[in-house]
C-alpha cells in the first residue's frame, strides 16, 4: 500500500538526525498551534489531534504536544549561575514551545483505553473516510487485523467482478514451508485481501485474551471502539453502499478461518457490531414513532400562527426517519446470516457464549426485528448444548427477556416448544444454572395462567430442599407466589382493610400443610432456610407461630396434633437461623453470597426475639409439657436466646417461670431426650457471667440435691436385699433407673463433682461383677455416669494441674473403668455391650492425647491400648457391625418410614464404626486393623450393585489386607481342589482340555473355569489403579 505522506497545512521536520515515528514540526497558524514565534491563535482544551498517513499508507493520529526550547534549566537567568531572579523572566529567556507530533496507529489509541482518544480516533478516521475512501477502508482492516495477533502484514489486490474471474479459487488458506508463515486470502469488496502471519502465535497470544489488566482493558475498548464507529456514522456514511459491505466482508473472511485467533477476534467484532447497529435502528424506530405521534397531534390542534411551519418541521423529520431503518435492516441481516449463523455453533465454547449473550442483547434492544421464532429458535436450540457457559448465556437471555411482560407475551411458542427442555435444566449439573433457571420458572409461572400442571409445580416445589441455596432460595420464591395467599388489594375498591395477621396464620398453615402432604425429605431448617429470604414477614413472624401453637383446642385456629408438632421444628428452625445468621449444615451458599444484614440491625431483630420467647415459653413448656416430641425442640429455645433481657427489661417474673416449668419437666419425664434438653436449658440459664445465673444456679443445685437424696437411700435398700437374697420391687427398681436416668442426662451438661457420685456408680459397677444380678438398664446408666464423672475430673485436671497422687489416683480409676468395659464388651445384652465400646472408644482417644509418654504432669494419664484389647475391639466390630444379613437387601435399599426401626439400627452401627475408625486415624489402634475393616468393607461391597473398585484405599491398608485375602483364596483353592479329586474318582474323566479350549488357562492353574486367580486383582500402585474385590468375598 502507498500513500500521501501528509497534508497542504502541516510540515514535517526532522530533528536529531532520528527517522523514527517521533517527529518535531513546527504547526502553522491555520493549524490550531501556535507557530515557533509564539504568535498566531491559541486553542484551548484537549490537545490538537490530525491525522495524517505515515510512509506505509495508514493513516495515523498526529498527538502534538508542546516542549519548550532555550530556556534555561533551573530556572537561572543569563545574569550568572547563582542568582536567581523572581517574577517573570523576560522576554528572551522565556521557555520556547515546539509541537511534538506522534504517529499513533488505531491500535495504539484504542490501547490508551481513554474515552476522549476514541472518540477522537473515530472523528478523525470518518474525516479521513470523507476524503480517501479506500485507504481509510484499508487501514481499519489493518486495525481488525492486528487485534486478531498478526504481526505480518496485509496486501491487498483490485477485485474487478466484471471481467468474471473466479473468485472461489482466490478464497484461499494455506501454509507456505519454506517461509514459515500462513496466508488467507479473501474478498472485501473492492480488494482480495492477503493476510500473512507467522505459523504460531507466541506463546499463543492475541490481544482480546491477553493476561493482566492491560489486556483486559484493551478488550473493552475494542469493543467500545466497534460500537462508537458505529454510533458517530449512522447518521453520515454508514448506510453509503461500501462502508458496511466492505466491513461485512472482512468480517465474514476473518469468521470462517481455521485460525482460533482470527476467528474468535471477528467474531467478537461482528457480534459488538451488530449490538451497535440494533441499538441505534431501535433508537430511529422510537424518534420516527414520536414524530409520526406528534405530526399526529398538531394536525389535530391546529395552532396558530407557528402551526405551518412546525407542521413543515414534524414531516422533515419524519421523512428523515423513513428510510434509514430499513436500510440498517439489511445491513443486521447480511452481517448476522454471514458471521453469526455459521458462528453459534463453533467448535470453540468461548465463541459461542459471545454469540448467545449478544443474540440475548439484540432481542432486548431491538424486539422489533429479533423477538421473533426466528431469532428465539437458537437460544432454544443451544439450551442443549455441552458446556455449561453456553447454557447459562441462554438462561439468562430468556429470564431478561421475560422480566418485562410485553416481551413475555410474545414469547408463548417459544416456551411450549422447549418447555420440557427448560424444566429439565432444573437438574443441570451446575448449580449456578439450576438457581437461574428456577428464577426463570418463577417468572414465566407470573405471566402465564395454567403453563405448568399440579405434577409439575410438585416437581418444582421439592428443590426447596436442595443443597445448594440460591437454588433453595429461588424454589422458596415460586412456593410464596404459588402457594402462599397472595396479600389482598388494597386502595378504593377493597372492601375492608387487609388483615396481615390472619393472612400469616392462613400461609403458616398453608406451609405446614406443604411439609405434611409432600413426599420430600423431612428437614424443615432447609425449608426455612430455603424460605428466609423469600418470606421473611412468614418465618420471621414470631407472633404469629406462637399465636397458633398457643390457640385452644377447639379454637378457630386451632391446628392438629402432627400439625402442631411441624410448626414447633419451623419455629426452632426458624430461631436457630436468626440466632447464627447461617444456613444448616450441608447447605453451599452461591459464589456470589448475600451480604451479610447489618450489626445493628440484626442485634435488634435478636432482641425483639429474646424479649418475645422470654415472655411465652413459660406458656409453651406448659402447654405441652405432656408430650415428649414436642416439648424437646422447645426446649432448645433458651441457647439461641439472650438472656439479659431478664435485667434489662424486668423479665425475671417470666425466668422464675421458666425455671419453674423446667423443673416439673425434669420430674414428670424419664426419656432420655427430654431430660438430655432439660439439662442443656438448665446450662444455659445457668452460664456464668450471665443475668440469669443468680436464679437458675441455686434452682439446679436444688433438683440435684433431690435426686441425690432420693437415690442414696434406694441404692442402699437395693444393696441390702441384694446381698440377703432378696429382690425389690419393681417400683423400686423403676424409680432407681428413672433418678439414674436423670443425674446421667445433668452429669453431660453439669460438673456434679461435689456431689460425688462416682463412688456410687462404681460400688454398682464393682457389684455387679462380682455378684452378677444388676438389671440391664441399672448398670447401663451407671457406665454412662461413670464416665461422664470421669471426664469431668480430667477437665479439672487439665484446667489445673493437681498433685502427683491425685493424677496417679485419677489414673487408677481410669484403668478400672476401661476394664469394666473391656468385661462387657462380652455382655449378653447388645445394648450394654454397645455401650460399653462406644465409651471404651472414646476414652481410649481422650487418653490417647493428654499429653507426651512420660512419668509426670498430664502424661501420668496417657494410654494405649495393648494388643489384646485391640483385637478384642476389632472382634466386637466383626461381630457387631459387618452382619452378613444386612446385605440381603443391599447397601442400595430405599428405607421408609415403617422402617424406622432398622435404619436406626443402621446408623447405630454406623456409629460405632465410625467411632473404631477414629481411633485408628489418631494411631490409637496399628494399622493393620485398618486393613481388617477394608477387607469387611469389600465383603460387604460385593453384594451391592455399585462395583467395589470405586473404594480409593491407601496404599499401605491395601497392602496389608492382601495377606488375609490370599488366607482366604487358598483355603477356597483346597478345598476346591479336594473336591475335584473326589469327584475325578467318583465320575468318569471329563471332557479333554483341548475340546474347552477358553477353559485351559484355568486348568492349568488348577482352578474352576468359573474362578478369577489372584494375580491380576492387584494392579500396579504407581498407575493408581483401586483394588478390586474378588469374587468370593
Amino acid at each position: 500500500m502507498s500513500g500521501r505522506s501528509g497534508r497542504a497545512g502541516a510540515k514535517a521536520v526532522s530533528g536529531g538526525g532520528g527517522s523514527g515515528r517521533d517527529r518535531v514540526s513546527v504547526q502553522e497558524g491555520p493549524s490550531g498551534g501556535r507557530d515557533a514565534g509564539g504568535s498566531g491563535p491559541r486553542r484551548r482544551g484537549r490537545r490538537p489531534c490530525r491525522r495524517l498517513r505515515n510512509q506505509a499508507g495508514q493513516f495515523i493520529s498526529v498527538v502534538t504536544v508542546f516542549e519548550a526550547q532555550g530556556a534555561p534549566s533551573g530556572g537561572q537567568d543569563g545574569s550568572g549561575p547563582g542568582t536567581r531572579r523572581r517574577g517573570r523572566p523576560p522576554r528572551k529567556h522565556r521557555r520556547k514551545k515546539v509541537a511534538v507530533t506522534t504517529e499513533v496507529t488505531l491500535f495504539e489509541m484504542v490501547a490508551l483505553g481513554k474515552n476522549s482518544v476514541q472518540q477522537t480516533a473515530v472523528e478523525e478516521w470518518v474525516r479521513s473516510y470523507r476524503e480517501d475512501r479506500e485507504l481509510a477502508l484499508l487501514d481499519l482492516i489493518s486495525f481488525f487485523v492486528q487485534c486478531c495477533g498478526c504481526e505480518g502484514m496485509v496486501t491487498a489486490e483490485l477485485y474487478q467482478s466484471n471481467e468474471g474471474k473466479n473468485v472461489v479459487h482466490k478464497m484461499t488458506e494455506r501454509f507456505d514451508q519454506e517461509t514459515g508463515l500462513y496466508y488467507k486470502k479473501f474478498l472485501a469488496y473492492p480488494w482480495i485481501l492477503t493476510i500473512m502471519w507467522p505459523e504460531k502465535l507466541q506463546n499463543d497470544f492475541y490481544p482480546i485474551v491477553g493476561p493482566g489488566p492491560f489486556w483486559k482493558r484493551f478488550r473493552g475498548n475494542f469493543c467500545e471502539f466497534t460500537e462508537l464507529l458505529v454510533h458517530q456514522t449512522h447518521s453520515s456514511v454508514l448506510c453509503d453502499g461500501h462502508l458496511m459491505d466492505t466491513v461485512i466482508g472482512m468480517l465474514s473472511g476473518l469468521t470462517n478461518s481455521a485460525v482460533y485467533s482470527l476467528r474468535h477476534t471477528s467474531s467478537l467484532a461482528a457480534m459488538k457490531l451488530l449490538t451497535a447497529l440494533a441499538s441505534v435502528n431501535q433508537g430511529i424506530c422510537t424518534g420516527r414513532r414520536t414524530a409520526q405521534r406528534l405530526y399526529e397531534i398538531e394536525s389535530i390542534t391546529k395552532l396558530k400562527g407557528r402551526h405551518k411551519y412546525y407542521m413543515e418541521l414534524l414531516d422533515q423529520r419524519r421523512h428523515q426517519f423513513q428510510n434509514k431503518p430499513m436500510a440498517i435492516d439489511n445491513i443486521i441481516c447480511a452481517l448476522f446470516k454471514r458471521t453469526f449463523v455459521p458462528r453459534y455453533r463453533d467448535v470453540s465454547s468461548d465463541i459461542r457464549v459471545i454469540c448467545m449473550g449478544e443474540l440475548g442483547c439484540w432481542i432486548r434492544l431491538y424486539p422489533d426485528l429479533f423477538l421473533d421464532n426466528n431469532y428465539l429458535k437458537y437460544i432454544g436450540w443451544m439450551l442443549y448444548d455441552k458446556d455449561a457457559s453456553v447454557r447459562m448465556k441462554c438462561i439468562l437471555a430468556l429470564k431478561a427477556l421475560y422480566e418485562k411482560r410485553e416481551s413475555a407475551m410474545k414469547l408463548g411458542l417459544f416456551f411450549y416448544k422447549f418447555k420440557k427442555r427448560i424444566l429439565s435444566m432444573t437438574q443441570d449439573r451446575q448449580p449456578e444454572i439450576t438457581s437461574e433457571c428456577m428464577q426463570l420458572l418463577r417468572l414465566i409461572s407470573e405471566h402465564y395462567v395454567g403453563v405448568f400442571s399440579t405434577m409439575e409445580y410438585v416437581f418444582l416445589f421439592q428443590f426447596v430442599y436442595a443443597a445448594y441455596r440460591p437454588m433453595a432460595t429461588a424454589a422458596g420464591e415460586l412456593i410464596c407466589k404459588r402457594l402462599l395467599a397472595p396479600p389482598p388489594p388494597e386502595g378504593f375498591f377493597a372492601q375492608e382493610p387487609p388483615d396481615e395477621f390472619d393472612r400469616n396464620l392462613q400461609n403458616m398453615k398453608a406451609l405446614i400443610d406443604f411439609y405434611l402432604q409432600g413426599e420430600f425429605h423431612r428437614h424443615v431448617p432447609y425449608l426455612v432456610d430455603g424460605l428466609w429470604e423469600a418470606a421473611p414477614a412468614l418465618v420471621r413472624n414470631w407472633e404469629c407461630m406462637t399465636a397458633l401453637l398457643l390457640e385452644p383446642r377447639g379454637g378457630r385456629q386451632a391446628l392438629t396434633g402432627q400439625q402442631e408438632r411441624v410448626l414447633i421444628e419451623i419455629l426452632v428452625a426458624a430461631v436457630r437461623q436468626a440466632a447464627e445468621g447461617r444456613p444448616p449444615a450441608g447447605r453451599r451458599l452461591g459464589k456470589k453470597a448475600a451480604r451479610e444484614v447489618d450489626g445493628t440491625r440484626r442485634w435488634r431483630e435478636h432482641a425483639h426475639m429474646s424479649r418475645h420467647f422470654a415472655k411465652v415459653l413459660p406458656q409453651l413448656l406448659s402447654k405441652f409439657a405432656a408430650d415428649k416430641e414436642k416439648v424437646t425442640p422447645l426446649l432448645q429455645i433458651p441457647q439461641y436466646c439472650n438472656l439479659d433481657v431478664y435485667d434489662m427489661d424486668g423479665l425475671g417474673s417470666y425466668l422464675d417461670a421458666a425455671l419453674l416449668e423446667l423443673d416439673c419437666l425434669v420430674q414428670r419425664h424419664s426419656d432420655v431426650a427430654v431430660l438430655e434438653a432439660c439439662a442443656r436449658a438448665y446450662g444455659t440459664y445457668c452460664d456464668e457471667g450471665g443475668s440469669a445465673h443468680g436464679q437458675a444456679a441455686p434452682a439446679c443445685s436444688r433438683l440435684v440435691d433431690m435426686l441425690v437424696d432420693t437415690l442414696t437411700p434406694l441404692l442402699d435398700v437395693f444393696i441390702q436385699h441384694e446381698k440377703q437374697g432378696l429382690f425389690l420391687g419393681h417400683g423400686e427398681m423403676g424409680r432407681i433407673c428413672s433418678t439414674l436416668r436423670r443425674l446421667a442426662a445433668f452429669y453431660s451438661a453439669h460438673d456434679l463433682s461435689s456431689w460425688n457420685l462416682y463412688e456410687k456408680m462404681d460400688s454398682l459397677l464393682t457389684f455387679r461383677r462380682h455378684q452378677g444380678s444388676l438389671p440391664t438398664e441399672v448398670v447401663h446408666c451407671a457406665l454412662q455416669c461413670t464416665y461422664y464423672a470421669l471426664l469431668w475430673q480430667i477437665v479439672a485436671a487439665t484446667d489445673r494441674l493437681p498433685p502427683q497422687e491425685a493424677l496417679l489416683d485419677l489414673r487408677k480409676r481410669l484403668m478400672r473403668f476401661c476394664l469394666v468395659c473391656r468385661v462387657y464388651l462380652n455382655h449378653q445384652s447388645k445394648v450394654l455391650s454397645e455401650k460399653a465400646f462406644i465409651l471404651l472408644c472414646d476414652l481410649l482417644l481422650i487418653l490417647s492425647h493428654q499429653g507426651p509418654e512420660e512419668d509426670t504432669g498430664l502424661g501420668l494419664l496417657f494410654f494405649v491400648p495393648d494388643h489384646v484389647l485391640q483385637c478384642k475391639l476389632l472382634t466386637f466390630v466383626k461381630e457387631h457391625v459387618f452382619l452378613e444379613e444386612a446385605g440381603a437387601a443391599g447397601p442400595s435399599r430405599v428405607y421408609k418410614e415403617e422402617d424406622a426401626d432398622e435404619l436406626h439400627e443402621l446408623f447405630h452401627r454406623r456409629n460405632m464404626l465410625a467411632v473404631f475408625c477414629k481411633l485408628i486415624v489418631c494411631n490409637v489402634l496399628e494399622m493393620s486393623a485398618a486393613a481388617d475393616i477394608y477387607q469387611f468393607y469389600l465383603k460387604v461391597s460385593a453384594w451391592s450393585p455399585v462395583p467395589a473398585a470405586r473404594a480409593h484405599p491407601p496404599p499401605p491398608t491395601a497392602l496389608l489386607s492382601l495377606p488375609s485375602l490370599w488366607g482366604h483364596h487358598q483355603g477356597d483353592h483346597d478345598a476346591d481342589e479336594a473336591e475335584r479329586q473326589a469327584s475325578q474318582r467318583a465320575v468318569p474323566p471329563p471332557v479333554s482340555a483341548a475340546a474347552v479350549p477358553e477353559a485351559r488357562g484355568h486348568v492349568r492353574h488348577g482352578l474352576r473355569p468359573h474362578r478369577v486367580h489372584l494375580r491380576p486383582l492387584l494392579l500396579h500402585p504407581a498407575a493408581g489403579s483401586p483394588l478390586r474385590a474378588h469374587p468370593r468375598l
